[in-house]
């Protein structure tokens, strides 16, 4: 084919007819064109109808992250998007180019799209296999098997675990940071999230993968590069997308390594260790451990290398980054809120009060009610996964709430074709003023007494809620109430900066990377 395009352009040349070639090519591609996105818009109406929004480009598209809105579009159009309607579920559909899909912020519709006649579609979980497949790409029964081998490793004595873990690191951190120890005393955070990313990744390190380490103790990915372990997984994180520029690259290669090296020596613990492993509840183990382990399993059981690989990055990156960010998110919300602050320091020293210890213990998790209620209306606010996007395997039908005036009063049913994409706006769900009268406000009392499964839809509901959703509560309560015992917390004001504007500046700007997070969250912890 290239021979041929050469001959017909050395041909063109000496012939002098190149501008008249040039011009036929152009309107061929344009005419192709043109039959690309009227078959797109045809196979649109066939199977959503008519649209409800439309933009330039689908926001999901390589066309809409490059040139479009971007992904950042559900977080900055929150307010505006579902403005002066009741509709729960919508049709987007494309001007120029792209496939239509439907979009709902509906937790009814959400719990749906996580059952039969859903999954993932191949590209919306790509770049999440770079690594290996893994719980967060697998779809139907493979899914089902690596549910099956993590689950039992989310125990009870995985959490006692997490939470004295959370509470070693917490008091680890204030020592190596020379955090304050006087009264009236502060400490400023240029970004608070660098703190709670290193505290997070310390946690899923030590209760997820058994490397014992101490706050200022970095891990090396391989001993003859400075790289370290937390650098290379932010690097490798935040540019996914990119593994094929060098630089990313080889960083990249040298976690694989890592992670390889990692593997081959927990196996061979594991074999020297075989007798006493063999009498061990499985669910009594670390995450790494059980994968390992099930590497020489049943077929049912059984997981290969890559797997293993693809898990563990998951949990690496999933298990320390979306807890990071909610802890960052909510030491800027309450900044803003002192009275909220002074409940949560309250409520810590009333545990204590009624408890011998000095120190919080894993017991005291349930009563801590409001420290848990900051938390999850941090992550309502910014939640860490902003789009769930499911296509259609089989033809089925959507129930669809329909509201009037705020009151529900029917249940619509919407035919959904095979192969049509259905996207969970998870930002559009937590700011439904259905669900949250006045979204746009932090108040944690609104989720006090509320500790069910079905609660925190920011962890997605139904069969593919988050399999880490009690770990990443654990830690964030624990070190939540921690620091709340010991400071208080203000916004760092620029030069002639005002609440206000510190608040449009923070708390309004966002980057999407594989989770969403704040650009920045610049505060001051003042010691009680």
């Amino acid at each position: 084919m290239q021979s041929v395009l050469e001959n017909v352009y050395a041909y063109a040349r000496s012939a002098g007819v190149w501008p008249t070639v040039t011009a036929l090519v152009t309107c061929l591609a344009l005419t192709a064109f043109q039959l690309v996105r009227f078959q797109q818009q045809w196979k649109s109406r066939r199977y959503y109808g008519e649209a409800d929004h439309q933009l330039p480009f689908s926001v999901i598209s390589a066309f809409g992250l490059i040139v479009g809105p971007g992904i950042e579009y559900h977080w900055y159009e929150r307010f505006r998007l579902y403005k002066n309607t009741d509709k729960e579920l919508f049709v987007f559909r494309p001007r120029i180019f792209g496939q239509s899909h439907f979009y709902t912020r509906a937790p009814e519709v959400l719990r749906q799209m996580n059952g039969p006649g859903w999954d993932k579609p191949d590209w919306g979980v790509e770049a999440m296999r770079f690594w290996g497949e893994n719980l967060v790409s697998a779809k139907a029964e493979p899914w089902k098997r690596h549910r099956r081998i993590l689950q039992p490793a989310f125990n009870s004595k995985t959490y006692e675990m997490v939470w004295n873990e959370s509470t070693r690191f917490y008091h680890e951190m204030v020592a190596a940071e020379k955090w304050p120890l006087q009264s009236g005393s502060t400490v400023r955070l240029s970004d608070c999230q660098k703190w709670t990313s290193r505290f997070t990744l310390c946690v899923i390190l030590s209760c997820g993968f058994g490397i014992k380490l101490g706050w200022d103790e970095k891990v090396q990915v391989n001993k003859d590069d400075p790289l370290t372990l937390d650098e290379g997984i932010n690097l490798q994180g935040s540019n996914i997308l990119l593994v094929t520029f060098k630089f990313i690259r080889v960083a990249t290669d040298m976690m694989r390594s890592w992670f390889k090296n990692s593997l081959a020596e927990k196996r061979a613990l594991t074999e020297r260790e075989g007798a006493l492993l063999a009498h061990q509840p499985l669910g009594g183990k670390d995450i790494f451990t059980r994968l390992v382990q099930a590497s020489d399993g049943s077929e049912k059981m059984s997981i290969s290398e890559s797997e293993i690989i693809g898990n563990t990055w998951v949990f690496f990156f999933a298990g320390h980054e979306t807890a990071a960010t909610v802890l960052a998110a909510c030491f800027c919300f309450l900044a803003l809120h002192k009275a909220e602050q002074d409940i949560l320091h309250q409520e810590v020293v009333d545990v204590l009060k009624q408890s011998s210890e000095e120190e919080l213990q894993f017991e005291h998790y349930e009563s801590l009610v409001k420290t848990r209620a900051a938390f999850v209306e941090a992550l309502r606010m910014v939640p860490p996964g902003n789009i769930l996007v499911r296509e259609a395997v089989e033809d089925t039908v959507l129930q669809v709430p329909v509201f009037e005036g705020g009151v529900q009063i029917e249940k619509k049913s919407v035919p959904v074709k095979k192969g049509s994409i259905l996207v969970g706006d998870m930002i559009g769900i937590q700011y439904n003023p259905r669900l949250y009268p006045e979204p746009e406000k932090f108040q944690p009392s609104r989720w006090y007494g509320t500790t069910g499964d079905e609660a925190y839809s920011a962890f997605s509901l139904g069969n593919r809620v988050c399999i880490g959703k009690k770990f990443a509560l654990m830690e964030g309560v624990c070190f939540l109430a921690n620091v709340m015992r010991d400071y208080e917390v203000e916004p760092w004001l620029q030069h002639g900066e005002t609440l206000e504007m510190w608040k449009e500046r923070v708390l309004n700007e966002v980057k999407c990377e594989l989770t969403m997070t704040l650009v920045s969250s610049p505060v001051t912890f003042r010691r009680r």
